[in-house]
């Protein structure tokens, strides 16, 4: 007995969030839209750059991901949208040799990636508070990385440019915006994206 009505009452509690009967506003509505600019952080470059401990000056600088999304309510709970993100990455570095006359010389090279996707995403919402917006995330669509290599190494290969092998993305995150006003807050997400975390900007309309 005490079996069945704990069961009742977590079926209730489930499907209060997934039909909530409150008559309040919610953040995220039926036939509305939603817009967001975002940065990300704690990327899976780490990898990348473990391949350039055997040079020295290793300098990297980096942009991004930044992202673009959109999504529109097909209903109080799922949004259908696209997000857009892009990113760039380099690494400088120098490393000794000798020339073919036995002199020792330093070359400088340089490697680039520059990354973008487009997705299409599809967007739960669980939430039924007017500011408060919580939702489950997952996109599916076309991904680039360009990589390009520059050496002053007057026997070295320059200017080469190599495509990413799967252009295939996906992506998996659970997020929530928070609106301070009627139309403008702030996103967060976490998860597997072009980025681990991220947030920004949202307004929806």
């Amino acid at each position: 007995m005490l079996f069945r009505s704990l069961s009742l009452s977590l079926f209730a509690v489930a499907a209060t969030l997934i039909n909530p009967t409150s008559t309040s506003a919610q953040a995220f509505t039926e036939d509305g839209h939603a817009i967001a600019i975002g940065y990300g952080g704690v990327t899976m470059l780490g990898s990348i750059s473990q391949n350039f401990d055997e040079y020295g000056d290793v300098n990297y600088k980096g942009m991004g991901p930044i992202y673009f999304k959109y999504e529109h309510g097909m209903t109080d709970k799922i949004g259908l949208g696209i997000n857009v993100a892009y990113a760039q990455n380099e690494w400088a570095y120098s490393y000794a040799t000798t020339d073919a006359n036995g002199n020792a010389v330093t070359y400088k090279e340089k490697t680039s990636r520059s990354a973008y996707s487009i997705l299409a995403r599809f967007n739960y919402h669980i939430g039924s508070d007017d500011k408060f917006d919580p939702y489950v995330g997952f996109g599916m669509g076309y991904r680039n990385a360009t990589w390009k290599y520059d050496t002053t190494d007057p026997d070295g290969t320059t200017d080469v440019d190599i495509s990413g092998l799967m252009p295939f993305g996906m992506e998996l995150t659970i997020g929530a915006r928070y609106f301070f006003s009627e139309n403008i807050g702030l996103y967060a997400e976490v998860g597997a994206a072009k980025s681990v975390v991220q947030g920004g900007l949202a307004v929806k309309f």
